[in-house]
């Protein structure tokens, strides 16, 4: 049974109001091609000392298809529609801005059902390991986060990096994820 109102769930809406950490997710989103929930949840872990396992991608699946399947489609649409919108209403409260909000809504259903995915994998441990180092767990997690690190700054990842460690280990825990994403990044290509 996924709960989707879960410890998780509540981690995330907090961080997200901030604004400094709702652009360095969207930027890692958009330049990097990550998946916000994901992030948020390999900085949950970390702080519980826990890192993605050799096989999480697998064991991830069942979310990696949400995703493409049903989120990514609806925030494409969503964005599309926002220019239609622009355009075609005369105001705020016509019919495609209405739309869109629709979609919206629904977008945030399904990133709401990514994430009691992810806390189920959580609480059964699945494609999770124990890690004594919360640092190199974190760093870890998030380097499995992005897809492509070549559009992407620092700042966002310090940022997101901030929320855990100490400010004294944000810079160089920087450094070490940056290359741990580019290894990955020119391994796959």
């Amino acid at each position: 049974m996924l709960l989707h109102d879960n410890p998780f769930w509540r981690f995330s809406l907090s961080l997200y109001q901030l604004k400094r950490i709702k652009d360095a997710c969207l930027h890692l989103q958009d330049e990097g091609g990550a998946n916000v929930n994901l992030l948020f949840f390999a900085l949950w872990v970390s702080q519980q000392q826990l890192r993605f396992s050799p096989d999480w991608k697998t064991t991830f699946q069942q979310l990696e298809n949400w995703h493409r399947d049903y989120t990514l489609p609806l925030r494409r649409q969503r964005d599309e529609l926002k220019l239609l919108a622009e355009r075609a209403d005369r105001s705020e409260n016509g019919p495609l801005h209405q739309m869109r909000e629709h979609l919206l809504k629904a977008e945030l259903l399904s990133e709401q059902q990514e994430q009691a995915v992810l806390y189920y994998y959580y609480q059964e441990r699945q494609g999770l390991i124990p890690c004594e180092d919360k640092q190199a767990a974190l760093i870890e997690n998030l380097t499995h986060c992005i897809s492509d690190p070549t559009h992407i700054d620092n700042e966002p990842l310090k940022v997101l990096l901030g929320i855990i460690l100490e400010e004294e280990q944000v810079e160089v825990a920087c450094v070490q994820l940056r290359e741990q994403i580019e290894k990955r990044f020119l391994r796959q290509n």
